[in-house]
């Protein structure tokens, strides 16, 4: 099935969702951009200036990008990715919304907001409700706060604990024996977790099953063997995650293919 852009669009916002695939992107918009990575990325960019240098991105974590500002992001895998355009500085309420972008933005409500938004594009809504002020929220809080502490989950560290879970893909991979692997407890892998990426463990582990199902699901996998495959405890299991976290059944990957 060839990859799709899911769109919404109303009077005042454009929001996209875009698949995990490779990328090649150099455009200025008119318009300020709001990113949101729900897996971490990693490539070449250069964001207002001219210079491209290697990045890589964190799961679950915000950008903002004024609006003329010039963007160039290459990837060989890219991530899912959503876009929200149309929200004007203003709405921020910072003097630095119009000219300074933001990136790398872990807070548990983007995180909700992105949610809500993906859920919106999948389950065919044509209405945008509160999201975007929550998101002009968090943006503020960034804006004023300055520059946040480095996280402890590091790219090195979140992709020796990505190999981790997909090594148990399959099966049930309790917090405590994904902190016993890592040699930490579990009440400091639950606050790196939520400072770092802005979630719990579980809810981490959960979406990266999910993950790895919609990719399943969306090659045609049958849905009884997706959900033995990503460690559910039966399709039941599988749909009732799905639908809490998408908005949709597994269902819809079904009629997708006809």
């Amino acid at each position: 099935m060839a990859k799709t852009v899911r769109r919404l669009e109303t009077e005042n916002w454009v929001v996209e969702l875009w698949p995990k695939a490779a990328y090649d992107v150099q455009a200025t918009s008119d318009r300020a951009v709001i990113g949101f990575a729900f897996e971490p990325q990693s490539g070449m960019d250069a964001i207002g200036t001219g210079k491209a240098r290697s990045f890589l991105r964190r799961p679950n974590t915000l950008s903002w990008v004024p609006g003329k500002c010039p963007v160039f992001s290459r990837s060989d895998e890219g991530g899912e990715y959503l876009v929200l355009r149309g929200m004007p500085p203003v709405m921020i309420g910072h003097r630095d919304a119009r000219e300074r972008p933001l990136n790398a933005i872990v807070d548990p409500d983007a995180v909700a907001a992105a949610c809500s938004l993906r859920r919106r594009l999948l389950s065919g809504e044509r209405e945008i409700a509160s999201e975007p002020d929550i998101l002009a929220a968090v943006l503020l809080r960034h804006f004023t706060s300055g520059k946040a502490a480095a996280p402890w989950i590091t790219a090195a560290r979140l992709a020796a604990i990505d190999r981790l879970i997909d090594r148990h893909m399959g099966e049930r991979l309790a917090i405590a024996r994904l902190a016993a692997e890592l040699e930490l407890s579990v009440g400091f892998l639950v606050r790196a977790f939520r400072q770092s990426l802005g979630v719990t463990p579980h809810r981490y582990v959960m979406e990266r099953r999910l993950a790895q199902a919609r990719r399943l699901l969306d090659a045609g996998c049958p849905i009884a063997d997706t959900a033995a495959e990503c460690g559910f405890a039966d399709q039941a299991h599988l749909t009732r995650h799905l639908k809490r976290s998408t908005g949709v059944t597994p269902a819809y990957y079904e009629r997708m293919e006809k």
